[in-house]
């Protein structure tokens, strides 16, 4: 009897083995491995990935995806400034441009805004400068009315006439700057750059030269100009544009 149930079993396996070799085999390496079966598998991966609007039509769809890029998501998200230094032009080409170029090299203009301290500065030395000259064409005008008269010219009252035209004029009418175009010198290593330019004006009738140098960090590099108070290591100075014939100023 035991040879027979032996013999029935060991046939069943047999049968089970040539029917489906290949499913038998999955099956066991499963059972020995502790996986669960594909069926059960599935009915889980159903039940994580939540509810199918098939089953529940009012289930909300959640945040609407937005794929294709515009204009305005492009500039927005590229935070586009005029600071920035973009190459993005708004208008005149079919074809946008979107690389920020934030590296200068050296002879990019930059204008320098004549404003605060700086501007205090120098139209005090214009102011300076306007009294000298009013002193020198008055001193040369008392020589020659001298000379043409036969007469020494009264060195007390050049004196006192010179005086009294040194506070005639406003600064800010003597002084009209107020930008200055610069252009990049030198690339400093730690990413700042050196800037140097000059700018002519008039005082009476000579012409003279407002000079600015400085250092200008990356981040107040702007298109539209920068301050003249956020240089760095700054000089602003007022020189003439040429000598005159006595090598006054």
């Amino acid at each position: 009897m035991k040879k027979l149930m032996i013999r029935l079993v060991l046939a069943t396996l047999f049968g089970f083995m040539f029917s489906s070799c290949a499913g038998f085999g999955q099956k066991l390496k499963r059972w020995m491995g502790g996986q669960p079966e594909p069926a059960a598998q599935a009915q889980a991966a159903a039940a994580s990935s939540g509810p199918k609007f098939s089953e529940n039509p009012y289930v909300n769809p959640g945040a609407r995806r937005q794929y294709r890029q515009t204009k305005r998501s492009i500039a927005e998200e590229s935070q586009l400034e005029s600071k920035a230094g973009s190459l993005w032009v708004t208008e005149g080409q079919g074809a946008y441009l979107f690389a920020q170029n934030i590296m200068r090299m050296i002879g990019d203009p930059l204008n320098i805004m004549i404003e605060g301290e700086p501007k205090k500065q120098l139209e005090a030395k214009a102011k300076v400068i306007n009294d000298l000259l009013k002193k020198i064409e008055l001193q040369r005008l008392r020589r020659l009315a001298s000379r043409a008269a036969g007469l020494p010219a009264e060195p007390e009252s050049e004196a006192k006439g010179a005086a009294g035209a040194g506070g005639d004029g406003d600064e800010a009418e003597l002084f009209p700057v107020k930008r200055v175009p610069t252009r990049i010198t030198e690339r400093l290593v730690d990413g700042n750059y050196r800037v140097k330019g000059s700018q002519p004006f008039m005082i009476g009738t000579r012409e003279f030269k407002v000079i600015v140098t400085g250092i200008v960090r990356a981040e107040d590099f702007n298109e539209e100009g920068t301050s003249a108070s956020k240089l760095l290591d700054p000089s602003f100075d007022i020189v003439s544009s040429r000598k005159g014939k006595d090598g006054e100023i």
